[in-house]
């Protein structure tokens, strides 16, 4: 089977207290004080497909957040396109699973606070209640950055971080599910049981 979504919001803020640089003298200060407004308009579409065969399924998610910043002595708007995908494949014992996502970027004020550009593969293997992973972060890509700015007019800056030893770094899970929870709560269901059969034959037999 297919899924598709499609989700929109308005986010509005006044006198929202975000950051604020001025000048003074030979210095700029930084403070933060009640600004005019912050506003979000944003909307993704999110498409879901499977599980095809009990075997195999895909999601995928796009998206855009267009901010709007408002303070007493600037004006910003920013845009921010941005996707997430996801995939799994089951086979008997084995599983597979990627996923995919770009920066998602926050804009407040006048600072810009970036997302992770990130992948994920795993490889599954369980057997009863083992399960064991063996996979590698950003497997496929050697460009993992988060970047950072301020767009005052005054004091401005930008800064990226690069982080190239993320790339095709191992990882390993092991999990174990331990299930002796659900005996007790099967123990309780049977004393209920008992308790309320009793109960109605009393009750019977005082009416007769």
């Amino acid at each position: 089977g297919s899924e598709m979504c499609i989700r929109d919001r308005y986010d509005y803020q006044p006198n929202a207290i975000m950051d604020e640089k001025y000048q003074d003298g030979d210095k700029i200060v930084q403070t933060w004080d009640n600004q005019k407004d912050w506003q979000k308009l944003s909307g993704r579409l999110t498409l879901r497909v499977g599980p095809i065969k009990d075997m195999l399924q895909f999601s995928f998610t796009g998206g855009v957040n267009h901010y709007m910043s408002h303070g007493n002595t600037y004006s910003h708007t920013y845009t921010n396109w941005y996707c997430n995908a996801e995939a799994s494949f089951n086979y008997k014992q084995f599983s597979l699973y990627w996923q995919m996502n770009t920066n998602w970027n926050n804009f407040w004020g006048e600072t810009l606070s970036g997302g992770e550009n990130i992948q994920v593969l795993m490889m599954y293997y369980t057997h009863k209640n083992l399960r064991v992973g063996l996979g590698a972060f950003n497997p496929f890509t050697d460009n993992y950055k988060q970047q950072t700015e301020n767009w005052n007019k005054y004091a401005s800056y930008k800064k990226t971080n690069y982080v190239k030893e993320s790339s095709q770094m191992f990882l390993a899970s092991v999990s174990y599910n331990f299930s002796f929870g659900r005996k007790f709560k099967a123990g309780q269901r049977r004393v209920n049981t008992v308790s309320y059969t009793h109960l109605r034959a009393h009750e019977t037999r005082r009416h007769l």
